[in-house]
């Protein structure tokens, strides 16, 4: 009876510390170019925005919010700012509800937090602005004025990582993380978890922390030097393969459909490979991401594979898109026999010259 108790009060200490984390915000805005009309305020972390009229050139929006959390204030043309909110904060905004622009804002610690980073990257931005705008200039110097961009790029980039060592700790900083790794397709997984290190404390366990992770670890599963996130798909009887069964074999993951046709198109390269190397520890898995059985299993009679072949048969919904990114097919990851990426997209006779490096001919 003691231990109930004792649970129970644990349990009630901690459901009253995630509720001190949530609070009431206000944001007062003044508008200085239209008495009337609307904008739309949006917590990033939900999905629909709120409408708030203005009356006489001012707006008025409350809302229930954790620390630093981002939001914007948009029009119906998707013009938006940025900025943070937190709990019990009595927030000023100027606006110009045309370009909606934000000339003045206050009242919130996390965002003078964002602050001091637009202060160091606004003038530099404007700087590669200016630099581009002259790159159409006719007879103008191209090359040395991608030079200048990247210096000024690469600025940036110091002041982004100063920032991030600077506050580590707060939800900005795991929030803009999160955006440069969702936004900025150059970013491996590598820089990503450079960035993610500088994250603590409360900016590791907030919302955008755990999505920063999840992030991470989805471009963890498709980069070469990362261990493959383990799954289990049944094949066409229901009987269940795991990734991780295949262990001590080199694998190659081929993820396909039988509507690709590039896929379609890589049959017999794979054919070729597993007829060569199967014997000296060589196997290949396909993940099929069909919607439709019988049009996998037409396939399959059509194809003759004779590897293991899963699926469950729910598209780009699979339990796969969890775990690996594959905005698109043919994708394909080589493991090592300790289930390791050592390649990626092996493509036609590639695949056979990577095996015979690792296996001999």
């Amino acid at each position: 009876m003691k231990q109930l108790l004792f649970i129970l009060s644990a349990m009630m200490a901690l459901q009253a510390s995630a509720e001190t984390k949530q609070g009431n915000f206000t944001l007062n805005g003044k508008v200085t170019d239209t008495e009337t009309g609307f904008v739309f305020i949006r917590n990033l972390t939900k999905q629909l925005p709120d409408t708030v009229r203005i009356v006489n050139g001012e707006f008025k929006y409350s809302g229930q919010t954790e620390p630093g959390t981002p939001y914007v204030v948009t029009d119906e043309a998707n013009k938006y700012q940025l900025f943070f909110a937190e709990p019990n904060a009595n927030m000023h905004m100027i606006l110009k509800r045309k370009d909606m622009q934000v000339t003045f804002i206050d009242g919130s610690s996390a965002q003078e937090i964002f602050r001091t980073l637009l202060i160091a990257q606004n003038p530099l931005q404007g700087v590669v602005d200016q630099l581009q705008q002259e790159s159409s200039t006719p007879g103008v110097n191209r090359d040395s004025i991608q030079q200048l961009i990247l210096q000024i790029n690469n600025q940036r980039n110091a002041n982004f990582y100063r920032f991030l060592k600077e506050n580590g700790n707060s939800e900005v900083a795991a929030f803009l993380i999160y955006s440069s790794i969702s936004n900025e397709r150059g970013i491996d997984a590598n820089l990503a978890d450079t960035m993610y290190s500088f994250l603590n404390g409360p900016a590791k366990t907030c919302f955008y922390g755990v999505e920063t992770q999840k992030s991470i670890n989805k471009l963890r599963a498709v980069t070469v030097g990362y261990m493959a996130p383990d799954f289990t798909q049944p094949d066409t009887t229901g009987k269940n393969y795991s990734l991780s069964a295949f262990k001590g074999k080199y694998l190659l993951v081929d993820f396909w459909a039988s509507w690709c046709g590039p896929c379609k198109g890589e049959i017999p390269f794979m054919k070729e490979a597993y007829a060569h190397f199967h014997d000296k520890g060589f196997e290949i898995l396909s993940v099929s991401l069909d919607d439709k059985r019988e049009a996998w299993m037409n396939a399959l009679r059509q194809f003759k594979m004779p590897w293991a072949q899963v699926s469950d048969v729910k598209g780009f919904r699979s339990v796969v898109n969890e775990l690996y990114p594959i905005p698109s097919i043919p994708k394909t990851l080589l493991l090592d026999q300790t289930g390791k990426i050592i390649a990626t997209d092996l493509r036609g006779p590639a695949l056979d010259s990577k095996l015979e490096e690792l296996l001999g001919k």
